[in-house]
């Protein structure tokens, strides 16, 4: 192995593991999606480009540094084609560990219509651990405009919506972590089309809110979004509510 894999050896496997996970769920298919997760030296490992996420394997993970170049890679293999947002998005949250990018079914649907109603306060733990999902604008997947479009957003945050292309959760914990998050906002998405099929979606009040922010005090979680920028949930709703998603 290269003495980066020594190093890394225990992030490279929960790398791996979350890899296989997202596609036991269903969230990616074919080459689709991708992970990252930043090492205590500010080392990024990332999965291949061109790779299922179901056969990515311990020796096809590569390694690039904050600037996105490439620190390590094995043979044949190169990091994700969509390594400047994660890169971009590590630089803008010293506090994220690690970026999940899929394409869960519902979810998508969201993004492809556009929808700004998950960024609503729908379920409490979604509201806690994730906040408001924001919309990403669309751009070219693999391009550099596309990791510019997160600077207006990734702030604000810890889950987004990529315009017709997918879903991307960011976690302060790490890769294990980011593909949980992803799941439970697809359980949401599934809930709130439920709902709205019913005719009857009515996301939680601002005065419930609030009271959130009291769980939040007792768990001592940090308010989603950019490490201290928002000191209560109910402030980060208040902003986002200022800002209307499309």
């Amino acid at each position: 192995m290269n003495h980066l894999q020594i190093k890394y050896e225990k992030e490279i496997t929960e790398l791996i593991d979350a890899s296989h996970r997202l596609a036991e769920l269903g969230y990616v298919t074919s080459a689709g999606g991708n992970l990252s997760l930043r090492t205590e030296d500010d080392l990024i490992l990332i999965t291949p480009t061109k790779t299922p996420k179901r056969l990515v394997r311990f020796e096809d993970i590569c390694i690039v540094n904050r600037n996105g170049e490439t620190v390590f890679a094995p043979e044949g293999k190169k990091p994700t084609g969509e390594t400047p947002f994660h890169v971009r998005i590590m630089a803008k949250r010293p506090d994220i560990r690690s970026v999940v990018h899929a394409h869960p079914p519902v979810l998508t649907g969201f993004a492809i219509a556009k929808s700004s109603l998950l960024a609503q306060p729908v379920l409490p733990e979604p509201v806690l651990e994730v906040g408001p999902l924001l919309m990403v604008p669309y751009e070219t997947p693999v391009s550099e405009a596309l990791s510019l479009q997160f600077d207006q957003v990734i702030e604000d945050s810890n889950g987004f919506l990529m315009e017709n292309h997918g879903a991307l959760m960011c976690s302060p914990n790490g890769a294990a972590d980011g593909v949980e998050m992803m799941q439970m906002m697809e359980c949401m998405a599934q809930s709130v089309v439920i709902a709205e099929l019913l005719g009857n979606f009515k996301p939680i009040p601002e005065k419930a809110v609030a009271q959130l922010d009291t769980v939040i005090q007792k768990r001592a979680l940090p308010v989603p979004g950019k490490a201290e920028k928002f000191h209560s949930v109910s402030e980060l709703y208040k902003s986002i509510s200022k800002t209307p998603q499309k």
